[in-house]
C-alpha cells in the first residue's frame, strides 16, 4: 500500500484512506475494488480508524475542558445497529435514543444504558414503559403534557426516573430549516419565552415521581459557528440560576450536538476541541457571573462522530447524454440508501474510487436507479469519463443516509462493512429478496381473492 498525502477529498475521507499500488482507493488498508468483488455494490464502508479517531476527540477535548464531569453521548439516529452500539461503546461512549426501536438494538447490544438518555417531541406511553424498564439513565422530557403523562407511569410503575426538560431557546443556528430546532416555532422543546420552561421545571421538580435532574437544549445540525452555542449556553445559564433562586438545584446541563462536518472540500468544520472551547467556557464564566454551581455536561455528537467514517461505493451502470443540457451516469443505488440530496438539498463530493488521481474530462449528475426524477446523488460533478461497472465512492456517507434509508421500488438494503488493518467485518448483510416478503402475511385474504373462472 501507498501513502497518497495528495490523495484528492483526503479531507473529507476516512484518515485510514489511500491508494493501492494499483492506484485504487483503500480504506482501512482494503481495496474498494476487493471489497466491492467480495460484497457487492452499493456498499458501506465504515472505517474503525475514524470512528476511534472522532470518538476519543470528543472524549479528551471536553474532558480537558471541564472538570466537573463529562458524559458523551452518541446520538443513535445517526445510525445505529447492533454491531455498531457494541463497537461505540467499546470506545467509552453512551447513548440517545429517540424511539423504542433505538432502545431494542441497545438492549440486544448488551451495552451499558445507565448513563444514555431517551429523547423524542412524542414519546409514546408504551416507550416511556420501555425506557423505565430498560433503566435508561435519563429521560428528557420535550413538553408540558409529557411531565404528567411520564409522572403516571412512573407512579405506577413504582419507578422514579431522572429526568431532563428540553427548553427552546430562541437561539438560530442558520441551518437548513427541517434541521434547526431551537427557535420557537419548533416540536421540540418548551419555550424560554413567557417563562414556560421556567414553569415547566417547577412543575417537573413538584412531581413526586420525577428526579428533576437538568436542562436540555439542541439548537440544529450541522453548526459550523460557535455563536449558536454560545448564545444558548447564556439561555441556559439564566434558567438555571431562576431555578437556584427557588432552591431547585440543576446538576446536569446539556447543549446537545450539532456539531459539523465537511460534506465537500470547501467545508471548514471546526475540530471537537473548538466546540468544547466554546461552550466550556461560556458555561463556567456564567456559573461564576450568576454563581451557581458548575453541573455536569452532557454533548450528543451523532453526524460530527460518525459521517466521516462512512464511504458508500457505487458501480457505475447506464449514461445519457443530453447535448448542451446534462449528461447523467446512474449508479445501483440512489434515493434508496441515499435520500438527503432528494430532501435536503445536500451536497456531495464524488471520486473515481479506481483512479483517483486521472485529471477531470467532463461534468456529469450521478442520478440514482430508482423511478424518481428527484433521485440524484450529486449534480454537475466533474470526473474522468467513467465505463460501466467502474466505481464511484461518495465520501461522508455515514450519517442519516442508513438511518433514513428505505426499500423504495421494492430495492434491497445494502451490505455494510467495518475495516481496519486490511480486514474487512460484515456488520449488516446484503437484504435479500426472501427479507423484502418476510413480514408479509400470506394465505389469509382468500375470501377476499375474487376468482376470475367466476367471472
Amino acid at each position: 500500500m501507498t501513502t497518497d498525502h495528495d490523495l484528492p477529498l483526503k479531507k473529507i475521507l476516512p484518515i485510514s484512506s489511500s491508494t493501492s499500488n494499483e492506484g485504487t482507493l483503500t480504506i482501512g488498508d482494503c481495496s474498494t475494488r476487493d471489497l466491492a468483488n467480495e460484497f457487492g455494490t452499493p456498499l458501506y464502508i465504515y472505517d474503525a480508524k475514524t470512528l476511534r479517531n472522532q470518538a476519543s476527540g470528543y472524549i479528551k477535548a471536553f474532558n480537558a475542558k471541564w472538570p466537573y464531569g463529562v458524559e458523551v453521548h452518541y446520538a443513535s439516529k445517526a445510525w445505529i445497529n447492533v454491531p455498531m452500539a457494541q463497537f461505540l461503546a467499546g470506545e467509552g461512549l453512551s447513548f440517545d435514543v429517540v424511539s423504542g426501536g433505538e432502545m431494542a438494538v441497545l438492549q440486544k447490544a448488551g451495552v451499558d444504558v445507565s448513563q444514555s438518555a431517551f429523547h423524542g417531541n412524542n414519546k409514546t406511553a408504551a416507550e416511556l414503559r420501555e425506557a423505565l424498564e430498560n433503566k435508561l439513565g435519563q429521560i428528557v422530557i420535550n413538553s408540558v403534557d409529557e411531565i404528567e403523562l411520564l409522572e403516571s407511569i412512573s407512579e405506577e410503575m413504582g419507578i422514579i426516573p431522572k429526568v431532563m426538560l428540553r427548553i427552546s431557546p430562541s437561539v438560530d443556528a442558520h441551518t437548513h430549516t427541517a434541521t434547526t430546532t431551537g427557535l420557537v416555532d419548533s416540536k421540540f422543546g418548551v419555550a424560554i419565552e413567557n417563562n414556560e420552561a421556567y414553569d415547566a421545571c417547577i412543575q417537573i421538580n413538584e412531581a413526586k415521581h420525577l428526579d428533576f435532574r437538568g436542562i436540555h437544549m439542541h439548537i440544529g445540525s450541522p453548526i459550523f459557528g460557535m455563536e449558536p452555542y454560545i448564545a444558548g449556553v447564556k439561555v441556559g445559564a439564566q434558567l438555571i440560576r431562576q431555578l437556584l433562586d427557588v432552591g431547585i438545584l440543576i446538576s446536569d446541563f446539556s447543549p446537545g450536538g450539532g456539531f459539523a462536518v465537511a460534506y465537500i472540500n470547501s467545508d471548514n468544520p471546526p475540530e471537537p476541541s473548538a466546540y468544547a472551547d466554546a461552550i466550556c467556557n461560556t458555561l463556567a464564566e456564567q456559573a461564576d457571573q450568576l454563581s451557581f454551581p458548575p453541573p455536569r455536561l452532557i454533548i450528543e455528537p451523532g453526524r460530527s462522530l460518525i459521517a466521516r467514517a462512512g464511504v458508500a461505493l457505487y458501480s457505475i451502470g447506464s449514461r445519457k447524454e443530453i447535448p448542451g443540457i446534462r449528461t447523467y451516469v446512474a449508479v445501483d443505488g440512489g434515493m434508496s440508501d441515499n435520500i438527503r440530496p432528494a430532501i435536503y438539498g445536500s451536497k456531495y463530493e464524488v471520486m473515481a474510487a479506481e483512479r483517483p488521481f486521472d485529471p477531470a474530462e467532463e461534468t456529469v449528475t450521478i442520478a440514482g436507479k430508482f423511478c424518481e426524477s428527484g433521485d440524484v446523488l450529486a449534480r454537475d460533478v466533474e470526473l474522468p469519463v467513467l465505463k460501466r461497472d467502474e466505481l464511484i465512492a461518495i465520501p461522508a456517507a455515514g450519517a442519516y443516509q442508513l438511518a433514513m434509508e428505505s426499500n423504495y421500488n421494492l430495492s434491497l438494503k445494502p451490505a455494510v462493512i467495518m475495516v481496519e488493518d486490511g480486514k474487512a467485518y460484515v456488520i449488516r448483510r446484503r437484504e435479500t429478496y426472501d427479507d423484502l416478503t418476510s413480514l408479509d402475511v400470506v394465505n389469509q385474504i382468500g375470501p377476499l381473492i375474487s376468482s376470475t373462472d367466476s367471472r
